[in-house]
């Protein structure tokens, strides 16, 4: 009686291959673990941070309306005169959560060159809504 067999006979993964298969693997895993390391590194202050949970606990965000997202429109004071603003992200300094921003001017061809620092809002500088 012949017996039909359920599974195939291994077989040997060529010893060159092996070695380029566990060095990818390797850099793979290295890879992984520097961006995780590198999501827990604290952020210098007046750096950008894609997301909240980027930047240090216990920071204290100066205005009386929410947080807002990255992405929204806000009006600001700055430089004494009221002004639109796109949010790119998230910034701390001294203890004081701020918003990284962008002047949104549609359709204005001229951009004037900002400092890094000057693009950071903080909560005391949104304008108050009526």
């Amino acid at each position: 009686m012949n017996t039909t067999r359920a599974f195939r006979p291994a077989r040997r993964i060529p010893a060159d291959r092996l070695a380029l298969m566990r060095a990818k693997s390797a850099a793979a895993a290295q890879a992984r673990e520097d961006a995780y390391q590198q999501s827990l590194a604290p952020v210098e202050e007046f750096a950008a941070a894609p997301r909240l949970s980027m930047l240090p606990g216990g920071l204290h965000w100066s205005a009386q309306r929410p947080v807002p997202a990255v992405g929204t429109q806000v009006d600001v004071y700055q430089s004494g005169r009221r002004d639109v603003v796109k949010v790119l992200g998230y910034c701390h300094a001294a203890g004081f959560l701020g918003l990284v921003t962008e002047p949104y001017h549609p359709g204005s061809t001229r951009s004037r060159k900002m400092h890094p620092r000057a693009r950071c809002v903080f909560g005391s500088q949104l304008v108050q809504a009526a």
